[in-house]
């Protein structure tokens, strides 16, 4: 049997990898240990620069363990508004807690996805149905 390169290297790593195509927006599916967060795109730079600025804006982080990535994900909600998504592990309450306070300092709404909806801090509920997801 001829295995393909792709088949070898998920036997090496010990899981599937996904395919661009397979991706769904992050928080849809939940991983155990992982917490993701929307926070609202203020469109002055880049999607990493406006991470950047976000932790910045945070202070103090309390973190103990862990860490925090920027993901490609982009949803714009149908009246054009946009969140970015990222993701931490470890110190789930010290990031969270990071995250907040960025996002308070910098005036920015923050969403997570629960079943079908994007939920907003501000109290919106908006169908991931409506919603342009880009994956990047």
């Amino acid at each position: 049997m001829n295995r393909s390169d792709r088949e070898v290297l998920e036997a090496i790593l010990g899981g599937k990898i996904a395919q661009r195509a397979d991706r769904i927006a992050p928080g849809i599916n939940p991983v155990a240990g992982v917490e993701f967060i929307y926070y609202e795109d203020f469109h002055t730079s880049s999607a990493l620069s406006q991470f950047r600025k976000l932790l910045a804006s945070a202070g103090e982080f309390t973190a103990s363990s862990g860490g925090i990535v920027s993901d490609s994900c982009r949803i714009a909600l149908p009246n054009g508004q946009c969140f970015l998504a990222l993701s931490f592990h470890g110190d789930l309450d010290g990031w969270r807690k990071a995250v907040e306070a960025g996002a308070r300092n910098l005036g920015l709404r923050l969403a997570r996805i629960e079943a079908d909806h994007l939920i907003i801090s501000d109290g919106q509920s908006v169908p991931l149905s409506e919603c342009k997801v880009d994956l990047g």
